[in-house]
């Protein structure tokens, strides 16, 4: 993967336009993963991706479920957290990976199939937290 892009400083009140650049990006690859720590902000940018395609302030963190569906009469969005899971086989177990083809997906915490995920073509977006409020957001793919 290469570094596409670089965010420095990035606020909450900069994730609207973000999320914007983000949606132009699913329409080359239709798989985006969120990658940072607790508090990094992931929720907030894939809640905003889905408000902008959307039109829905409706996205909740799917860290209990594992997997929220959001849709409309044209798009639907899968929104996957895998925080909870502990390996790999729990991913192909519970069948998320029937998402991943001809579909919308957010993936929070994807280090656990990122090996996998070498088969699609995909985007990573790092979130660095720098202070309370700033971030450093990197875009790979």
């Amino acid at each position: 993967m290469q570094l596409i892009d670089k965010y420095y400083d990035v606020s909450l009140e900069d994730l609207p336009i973000l999320a914007k650049n983000l949606e132009e990006l699913f329409t080359k690859r239709n798989i985006i993963c969120l990658q940072g720590e607790i508090g990094a902000g992931k929720t907030t940018l894939a809640k905003q991706i889905v408000k902008n395609m959307l039109g829905s302030d409706h996205a909740i963190s799917p860290t209990f479920s594992i997997l929220n569906i959001y849709n409309n009469d044209n798009i639907s969005i899968y929104h996957i957290d895998l925080y909870r899971l502990n390996d790999i086989k729990e991913f192909f177990d519970l069948g998320l990976y029937e998402y991943l083809s001809d579909n919308y997906v957010l993936i929070e915490w994807p280090e656990l199939i990122l090996n996998y995920l070498k088969d699609f073509d995909f985007y990573l977006v790092k979130i660095n937290i720098i202070n309370e409020t700033k971030r450093l957001i990197e875009i790979w793919g």
